[in-house]
């Protein structure tokens, strides 16, 4: 995006950080930019360009669908997993998606688990199963290195 195009979506950046934060389950961005400059990364590398699909990620998707009206964000998680596991895109944003839905508390490894049985039928086994495998893997972690919260043991 050139200076002197107009960014139509300027006005969802603040949301669409604050909102991708917690829908994502990362740290609150103070903290997140807390981090990265104890790492060395600057500012700038934090800062999507204009108009990329990261710039438009945050404000389109984070800033305004996920807080749109008419969905929980629990029901929008159920939705959007299930679209990510019926393209077969588990590898990297499904996965990204099921550690924030267990790491949120949004849902169980019981409750994903039970998603992949119920899209078995209609968006075939092996997607079903590629879901699943994602699902006992994230699991199998967060027993592993005792970071296993369920939504039963949140308050």
């Amino acid at each position: 995006m050139s200076a002197t195009e107009k960014d139509n979506f300027a006005h969802l950046e603040e949301v669409g950080t604050a909102t991708q934060s917690e829908v994502m389950a990362y740290p609150p961005p103070e903290e997140m930019r807390e981090q990265a400059k104890a790492l060395g990364i600057s500012e700038e590398a934090l800062t999507p360009k204009a108009g990329s699909l990261a710039d438009l990620a945050n404000k389109v998707v984070f800033g305004d669908i996920w807080n749109r009206p008419g969905l929980s964000r629990r029901e929008r998680r159920i939705v959007t997993l299930t679209a990510l596991a019926m393209h077969g895109q588990m590898a990297a944003h499904g996965t990204l998606h099921v550690k924030a839905a267990l790491d949120s508390g949004d849902l169980t490894a019981e409750e994903l688990r039970e998603i992949g049985v119920q899209m078995a039928p209609y968006a075939g086994w092996p997607l079903a199963t590629g879901f699943s495998w994602v699902v006992d893997a994230e699991d199998a972690a967060r027993r592993r290195t005792g970071s296993d919260t369920t939504q039963e043991d949140q308050p």
